[in-house]
């Protein structure tokens, strides 16, 4: 029997039973073998006949329907019939509940997506071979010549059976890895990548903890990890993150403190850009601040209208450079009518300011923020490294952004992907990454970054970049792979535009809910195997996958670093 074609569903040897009862989406059967208390065998390979989680074909005449064994039992007169202890088992009748998945050509094993014609009473049951299950799942009688197939996972109960899927369906819509601690989403998020690196695709992994640090892939990163050195340590400048980033990062007021930091930042771009050009009319003092008490306002506004975007700005200025925008908006005091200038200093300005500055100041000093602030120039950035990845046509394939020593202070880990995310999109958007050139973004432990609101009622700022590549990412080849244990922190409007899932055990009824939601084609049926799937094991769900599916996910060559304490040894020790 050939694994690279498809056969007939149908084989007497297979016959597990008949349907006694119909409904839109299930039906009930009669069990021949099921109450034996032993699966059958046929030239080696086992037959479950009877087991929940089993799929089984029905034969329907022209047409097949493909569905899995959810419920089994005998009636209550009966119960006494599998007991082991009699000499003599008695005559049982095991019945089972049977949903139902998709219907398919017997002949060539083309799916139709949903129920093109449901089986009549006394229709025969077949349990399903599980070469072709795994064919139904992969799509390969819909392949076209070229396609790549990734070797993501095996079949629970027969590794033997190993399930390819395209990267097409995979990642076309983007991905997502959801499950509990310990249900193996590390290990699925480490073989993929592994696949992909394999497969020559292009990829950049947000490593939020430093599990995945044994890829063989260049790592780079951000802030005092021991492993950084000058040619792999890398910085993301303040003078590069948005207004709103900064806005986000120093949390002011919107009333009175937000102008003041924007006309701050402004006068600092321009400080560093004039201050060692000749006759250039600005009031500059020794300490590199813009002093604008009685400043004439022209040239300072016609120094802003030729700033570039991003500007290298000091940030250790900007507190003091507060203070001195804290002005009366006009001055009389110029011999020229024409000309207008800047007032004395508004104390009460200053006043309402005193919290942002000491916060400020306060982030100046801190050396686990010397990754963004006043960074050294010496020092590969983020935004330069992402624009010479996505432009390179040859080279490495695959980059690490280690996270793990950027610390929880001041929203700086969530600012800091967000700006990631933009500015990928940014890159998309002039064409680096295509179609033809598409980019995977792993991101572990998402929840640490996504769905998430920076300040207060006053203050709030969305930290939507990833938001927007679920959107628009598509269309730019630009798709995302998020990891997570926490699926209800995950914004709905991320996960409604994932269109693969594979979900490893989960026991929080919120995190089911919020699974359900997202992708139609998992239902309650599917969605109670979630609290009781095994280590590794995950149900592999989308909306270019005929059926939700079972399967264990393959282990990673390069393990992630994510083991759990050893008490025992540490106590006894």
């Amino acid at each position: 029997m050939s694994s690279d074609n498809w056969f007939s569903p149908y084989d007497d040897i297979r016959r597990i039973g008949s349907i006694i009862n119909v409904s839109a989406t299930e039906v009930t059967v009669n069990l021949t073998q099921a109450g034996s208390g032993e699966p059958c065998w046929s030239f080696g390979n086992r037959i479950p006949a009877g087991e929940v989680n089993e799929f089984v074909f029905i034969d329907v005449g022209e047409t097949a329907v493909l569905g899995r064994l959810v419920k089994v039992w005998i009636e209550g007169g009966e119960r006494l019939s599998v007991d082991g202890l009699n000499d003599k088992p008695l005559e049982n009748h095991p019945i089972g509940l049977v949903q139902l998945l998709v219907s398919l050509d017997p002949a060539s094993g083309k799916n139709y997506k949903g129920i093109r014609q449901h089986p009549r009473l006394g229709s025969q049951i077949y349990s399903a071979h599980p070469l072709l299950v795994s064919k139904l799942a992969e799509g390969k009688g819909e392949s076209q010549k070229g396609d790549i197939h990734l070797a993501i996972a095996e079949l629970p109960h027969d590794d033997s059976i190993t399930i390819h899927v395209t990267p097409e369906k995979l990642f076309s819509r983007h991905c997502a890895i959801l499950g509990a601690t310990g249900g193996g989403k590390s290990f699925s998020m480490a073989t993929i990548i592994e696949q992909v690196g394999q497969a020559g695709g292009r990829a950049i992994i947000i490593d939020a903890t430093g599990e995945y640090s044994e890829l063989p892939c260049p790592s780079y990163y951000v802030g005092e990890h021991p492993s950084a050195t000058s040619e792999n340590k890398v910085t993301f400048p303040h003078w590069q993150f948005t207004d709103s980033d900064i806005r986000a990062f120093l949390r002011p007021s919107a009333q009175s403190q937000a102008p003041k930091l924007d006309a701050a930042i402004q006068s600092q771009k321009v400080v560093a850009r004039f201050f060692l050009t000749p006759n250039h009319g600005l009031s500059i003092d020794s300490r590199n601040l813009y002093k604008k008490t009685g400043a004439t306002k022209l040239p300072f506004e016609l120094a802003v209208q030729s700033n570039p975007a991003f500007t290298p700005w000091a940030f250790h200025l900007l507190a003091d450079q507060i203070v001195n925008e804290c002005v009366w908006p006009n001055g009389g005091n110029s011999h020229n009518p024409i000309e207008t200038i800047w007032g004395g200093r508004a104390d009460n300005d200053v006043g309402h300011c005193l919290n942002l500055i000491s916060r400020i100041k306060s982030h100046s000093s801190n050396p686990n923020l010397k990754w963004m602030i006043d960074v050294d120039f010496d020092l590969v950035t983020i935004p330069n490294l992402i624009d010479t990845f996505c432009n390179q046509n040859s080279g490495q394939k695959i980059i690490r952004l280690d996270l793990s020593a950027v610390p929880f202070e001041a929203n700086s880990r969530e600012i800091l992907v967000n700006a990631i995310g933009r500015k990928l999109l940014s890159v998309a958007r002039t064409g680096s990454i295509s179609h033809q050139k598409p980019l995977l973004v792993f991101i572990d432990e998402a929840h640490q970054f996504l769905n998430k609101r920076v300040g207060d009622d006053s203050s709030l700022f969305e930290l939507d970049a990833f938001g927007n590549i679920s959107k628009e990412g598509r269309k730019y080849g630009l798709n995302t792979v998020i990891a997570t244990q926490r699926p209800r922190d995950i914004p709905e409007d991320v996960l409604s535009q994932i269109g693969t899932l594979i979900v490893h055990r989960l026991t929080n009824q919120l995190d089911q809910d919020i699974v359900k939601r997202a992708v139609g084609a998992i239902d309650q049926r599917s969605a109670s195997f979630l609290p009781v799937l095994g280590q590794g094991e995950a149900l592999l769900l989308g909306v270019d996958f005929p059926f939700p599916m079972t399967v264990k996910m393959k282990k990673p060559h390069n393990e992630p670093t994510s083991k759990s304490a050893d008490f025992s040894a540490s106590w006894s020790s």
